[in-house]
């Protein structure tokens, strides 16, 4: 083989390290032999692997180059300008990845079918990387996994699952960090996903990450993390610890049960996200009426200052099934009820006669018998008034049943 063991660019390799994750990117920290002027895309080897990568930065110190290198073109770790979607039929995952790759300058891999909804917003703030969209893929289930490969292309699924069929021998194992170190001649088949055995080992393992390592004594190693942790895990559990809180800022999706006028209890829809089912959380979202929501609604729910002990009920889909407005008791009407009204009051005759006769001796301010003996008479009063609203205020409506 010729050229150095190691290089990047071309550049030999003298210490520092390499890691690639099961997701994400890879990454990598080198020193090189030389002062050399690196940038744009490089191609980086380990023995028998070889990686295209971009360089982050390089500099000249003590006769040697220091350079930070990210798999790919280098593109999804830096910022976008802000995207909104919107399709009633849903935006397709595909339009919403490839303009992402698109505007950072990534290489894409085939896309899965499907759409992340009928609504999308893409940051351009200058927190959120590019990689914030495959995150989101990622966190909604919508891709299996997002990796950057050997060529430097962004795949949008796991590592292939491979065996490691050249020899190997493991140094050294660390079953409390998950950790087996290799020796072996074939680098380019220790990737995630690669499952390895030997009789040295006390079962089969499969690859979750890599990391090559290169001593400042001239020593290198091949590290296999093989356990759910991996190098990153310590960074990314202080991340979490101090992220933690924000969670309670959220407006999450809730499925209603057992309404009431007042409060809702409620199970969250998305169960991944560590939310926990809620019980008589109050209903503000309205303050002029009071209303059951219907059981097995959609709401949205909400903590007041961020403070997870200040559930609220914000929102709530569907019509509901009572409402009652402004306090009040009088039920209401709409336009196309038909209502029924009773006139108060003496009968009103329109037309007709009527004979009376009187039987005697008549004594006047007593009781008398008395018979109808003919007549017939139209009258109007005491008889319920039918109708239908046909014109009213459309300020104000309530559901039919």
């Amino acid at each position: 083989m010729s050229g150095p063991f190691s290089s990047v660019a071309g550049a030999q390799v003298v210490s520092g390290s390499l890691l690639v994750p099961s997701v994400g990117a890879w990454t990598a920290d080198l020193h090189l032999a030389t002062v050399q002027a690196l940038n744009g895309v490089v191609s980086v080897v380990v023995g028998t692997l070889t990686l295209s990568g971009a360089v982050v930065r390089a500099d000249a110190y003590g006769g040697q180059t220091r350079v930070r290198l990210v798999g790919g073109k280098g593109g999804w770790r830096g910022v976008v300008t802000p995207q909104g979607y919107g399709n009633p039929s849903g935006v397709a995952i595909s339009t919403v990845v490839q303009d992402a790759a698109n505007a950072c300058g990534e290489v894409l891999g085939p896309v899965p079918p499907g759409n992340v909804g009928n609504a999308y917003a893409r940051s351009g703030a200058s927190d959120a990387p590019a990689s914030d969209v495959l995150w989101y893929l990622l966190a909604r289930k919508l891709v299996t996994g997002w990796r950057v490969d050997q060529t430097g292309t962004t795949q949008l699924s796991e590592w292939p699952t491979t065996i490691v069929s050249t020899p190997f021998i493991p140094t050294d194992q660390r079953p409390d960090e998950g950790v087996v170190v290799v020796a072996t001649e074939d680098y380019a088949s220790w990737l995630p996903g690669a499952s390895f055995s030997s009789p040295l080992l006390d079962a089969t393992y499969t690859a979750k990450s890599i990391s090559f390592v290169w001593t400042p004594d001239g020593q290198f190693r091949l590290e296999v993390f093989t356990g759910s942790a991996d190098a990153l895990s310590p960074i990314e559990a202080v991340i979490a610890r101090q992220v933690s809180p924000t969670r309670w800022f959220g407006r999450y999706a809730y499925t209603i049960s057992n309404p009431s006028p007042t409060t809702i209890d409620a199970t969250p829809v998305n169960p991944d996200i560590g939310l926990p089912e809620l019980q008589s959380v109050p209903i503000t979202a309205s303050s002029i009426a009071a209303y059951t929501p219907p059981d097995g609604g959609a709401c949205r729910i909400m903590f007041a200052d961020g403070d997870q002990g200040q559930p609220e009920c914000v929102w709530t889909a569907e019509a509901p099934t009572s409402a009652q407005l402004m306090s009040g008791t009088t039920p209401a009407a709409k336009l196309g009820d038909t209502v029924q009204s009773i006139v108060t009051g003496g009968l009103t005759v329109l037309a007709g006669t009527l004979t009376i006769t009187i039987a005697a001796p008549f004594v006047p301010g007593t009781p008398n018998p008395a018979a109808i003996t003919t007549g017939l008479l139209t009258v109007q009063g005491l008889a319920p008034i039918s109708g239908t609203i046909t014109t009213g205020s459309a300020k104000l409506s309530v559901p039919g049943t």
